[in-house]
């Protein structure tokens, strides 16, 4: 499927973290040994952050140019899957649905499609992109907050309604609705399958070794100079240092959601972007949560899943998505973890 997504996925990733915000920070290592050749990195500013592509152990051209293909995936995918901009397949979308009609999207569209409604399921509905017409309720739409944050009877409407990515169908390539306000919104697993794209695509051009960067959240291909990928673990309440340290291995991605990385203040009280199905408000019980599997996409919908539920539901929730590795901070600073989490970090 990846060949058709490069020409055609995106979202809203204006809902990411700017790197300085980001929970995930990537330790600098000395090298045990010489490189055959200088590694070949690349900063650029798309998906409303900053992204970093680093290629170890590769001729520069051929680094250069395997870079070069993932800058234009990128920008494509900023282009047609941007939530909220006229022209692109999201916006198409929504339309179609807002006006109670099917639309045909390609396959890849489809296929992503399906797999957000499986982790929402498995994530017992807390991770949900069919939930944009909530986001756009609270204002997180836009570049800049407005305020004030929705009423009471406002949230309430909305849960009267209750629109989820479950209320989509599809007949072949025919995508329908029979909620009307189901709008989609990928802020919470778009940008893990954009890494997860990039990553495949550096593997197809013969690259071994490599990171991609999305505000902070990553996934490594090989090594860096033949040792694991160090990667430091912010503090919510510092952040300008880590609270803990882990290394990375070949073919493993690490995500972040964190109530901190995009909010607002009303009359002194924080409102985060991360908002919880079931009640319409912000979720409030964790300050970030960290979580590396495999797959970028399933860890990027599993961090936003996992900070949703809370300290009673999360290691369930966990469970049910397949996650084993997951490193948690709550609102007081206390640190709860998974035993193959605890198994892996160093805290500082």
């Amino acid at each position: 499927m990846f060949p058709v997504i490069f020409q055609t996925i995106f979202h809203r990733f204006t809902t990411l973290p700017f790197t300085l915000a980001s929970l995930i920070l990537l330790f600098s290592m000395t090298a045990c040994q010489s490189q055959s050749f200088e590694p070949t990195k690349t900063t650029l500013f798309v998906f409303g952050t900053m992204v970093d592509i680093a290629v170890y152990d590769t001729e520069p051209n051929i680094a250069e140019q395997a870079i070069s293909q993932v800058e234009q995936t990128f920008q494509t995918m900023h282009h047609e899957w941007h939530a909220w901009e006229k022209g692109g397949i999201v916006s198409k979308i929504n339309q179609a649905i807002a006006r109670k009609q099917s639309i045909e999207v390609p396959k890849s569209v489809k296929n992503f499609i399906l797999t957000s409604q499986d982790l929402s399921q498995k994530s017992q509905g807390l991770f949900d992109p069919g939930i944009g017409s909530l986001v756009a309720l609270w204002g997180f739409h836009a570049e800049e907050w407005q305020g004030p944050p929705p009423s009471d009877q406002q949230i309430k409407h909305w849960l009267e309604n209750k629109p989820s990515i479950a209320n989509i169908s599809f007949k072949k390539n025919q995508l329908s609705s029979q909620n009307s306000y189901v709008q989609m919104d990928f802020g919470g697993n778009a940008k893990g399958l954009a890494i997860d794209i990039a990553l495949a695509s550096l593997k197809k051009a013969g690259i071994k070794n490599a990171l991609v960067s999305i505000g902070g959240d990553m996934k490594v291909m090989g090594s860096k100079n033949n040792q694991a990928w160090s990667i430091g673990i912010q503090n919510p309440q510092n952040l300008n240092k880590a609270l803990a340290q882990i290394a990375l291995q070949d073919n493993e991605s690490i995500m972040t959601s964190g109530n901190y990385q995009r909010y607002f203040e009303w009359q002194g009280k924080r409102y985060s972007h991360i908002l919880d199905p079931n009640t319409g408000y912000p979720a409030n019980s964790f300050s970030s949560v960290t979580v590396i599997h495999n797959d970028a996409t399933t860890a990027d919908a599993a961090a936003t899943a996992l900070l949703i539920a809370g300290p009673a539901r999360w290691e369930a929730v966990a469970k049910s998505m397949g996650i084993t590795q997951a490193f948690l901070i709550d609102t007081e600073g206390n640190i709860l973890q998974t035993k193959a989490m605890a198994k892996r970090v160093k805290l500082l």
